[in-house]
């Protein structure tokens, strides 16, 4: 099983972490997204940068994403579990 972390974003300085340390003694003011394996953080950074490049990225489409790509890595679990 793979080991997932908690992931954080600060938008004013388009900050990321995925870690598994709580937010209390970050140097940023991060906000919780939510909890991904490797391989779920590591597809969700690639998808952020096709979708907005080089652009800013809000709080909110960081977490509509990151929910909308949690949903789909689920059912594809969900499909392999059936096998």
């Amino acid at each position: 099983m793979a080991r997932s972390k908690k992931i954080y974003f600060e938008e004013e300085n388009q900050k990321v972490r995925w870690t598994q340390s709580s937010s209390d003694g970050f140097k940023y003011d991060y906000k919780f997204i939510g909890v991904a394996s490797e391989a779920e953080f590591d597809l969700l950074m690639e998808l952020l940068w096709f979708m907005y490049e080089d652009g800013d990225i809000t709080y909110n489409q960081f977490f509509d994403t990151f929910r909308e790509l949690k949903t789909f890595c689920d059912g594809i679990k969900g499909l392999v579990d059936k096998h």
